[in-house]
């Protein structure tokens, strides 16, 4: 009879236990899935491996993480770092700021499903994860979808996929919305870099000059060290130049960029661009790689029927900015700054000794 009463006790205290673990674990659920309602954040950026982005127009852009240290856009370019480095700051710091209210919940809902961007974020944890103790690695998500910015443009509406309480999201210390940051264009990932070459890796520069090919020139490496200039009009090796206006236009390939992607032009817009080629420039680096920059002007337009115009004031094309080409892709043009190019696109002139000529737009 001792041994049937020590057995029952121990049963009734098996029992007890497994109610009360129970029970823990049935609290830890409800309040995980309430933390996960408002958790919009990753904390650990470092872990995330893709970012998917899409909106209800159907544009979408995927990020990914490469193993190099890199991202790559849609699984083929690689990503603008800042704009990346800016998402990743977003998401890691994002957080909410106030439920919606009653009253306005259900036009936010509807303004949600209608114009929403919805992102997914896949990263790297753990089943098991308390203190110091992580378990069993795996891929976890996390879904929401980010609205429009709020009345006073300090926040989005955003709400957690297949939830029911929409919120209002921003980044403590950020005066403004986040949702710019979520772009699904994926011109807006593009790097703008088109040579990042040392002036140790430049093998030759070519620049023929379609406007006035006197001007045409090309600089080639001579030794380790020094470099030639020779006219491309004449074959002329120019005995002495410049030596500093030489080097400043061979670092300027060190981080060349342009400023935007143009608009995909009509065939007939296509065809004047052609038209209006002024220069092209051709770099090698000394590993035999080239690349072929060709500029074209853009052409200013004047209202003639309409305004006066004083002729000494009317420039024929935009003196800050110009088309590219880049290599025979002649079907995608980008915006540049004479600003940036200046010191490349200057005539063989330039480099002689004594002359004064600063490095301006042509």
């Amino acid at each position: 009879m001792k041994k049937a009463g020590v057995s029952f006790w121990w049963t009734v205290t098996a029992v007890g236990l497994v109610l009360v673990a129970l029970l823990l674990w049935m609290m830890r659920d409800n309040t995980t899935n309430n933390r996960k309602l408002v958790d919009f954040a990753v904390q650990d950026t470092a872990s995330i491996n893709w970012i998917f982005m899409a909106d209800r127009t159907g544009g979408s852009v995927l990020l990914q993480r490469d193993p190099k240290g890199y991202w790559l856009l849609n699984k083929k370019d690689v990503a603008l770092p800042e704009n990346i480095n800016d998402l990743l700051s977003v998401i890691r710091n994002m957080t909410v700021k106030m439920p919606v209210g009653k009253a306005a919940t259900e036009n936010v809902m509807k303004w949600l499903a209608t114009g929403a961007t919805k992102v997914q974020i896949s990263y790297s944890g753990y089943r098991i994860n308390i203190g110091k103790i992580r378990l069993w690695r795996c891929e976890k998500k996390k879904t929401f979808h980010i609205g429009s910015p709020t009345p006073d443009n300090l926040g989005n509406y955003a709400i957690m996929d297949k939830a029911k309480q929409p919120y209002v999201v921003y980044v403590p210390g950020f005066r403004g919305f986040v949702s710019p940051y979520f772009s699904t264009i994926e011109a807006d990932w593009k790097s703008h870099e088109i040579l990042n070459l040392r002036i140790s890796e430049i093998s030759e520069v070519r620049l023929t000059d379609f406007e006035d090919p006197s001007g045409s020139y090309a600089i080639k490496r001579h030794g380790e060290k020094h470099f030639d200039i020779v006219s491309l009009a004449d074959g002329t090796l120019l005995t002495q130049y410049d030596t500093l206006k030489l080097y400043d236009h061979l670092s300027s390939y060190r981080k060349l960029n342009f400023e935007f992607f143009a608009e995909k032009p009509t065939p007939s817009f296509r065809d004047s661009i052609l038209a209006s080629r002024f220069m092209e420039v051709v770099v090698t680096d000394v590993q035999g790689r080239q690349c072929k920059m060709t500029m074209y002007r853009i052409w200013n337009e004047y209202n003639t029927e309409e305004f006066e115009y004083q002729p000494e004031f009317m420039e024929p094309y935009n003196r800050d900015k110009f088309y590219m080409s880049l290599g025979d892709n002649t079907q995608d043009f980008y915006i540049c700054q004479f600003f940036v190019f200046d010191r490349i696109l200057q005539p063989l002139s330039y480099y002689l000794i004594g002359n004064e000529k600063l490095a301006i737009p042509k």
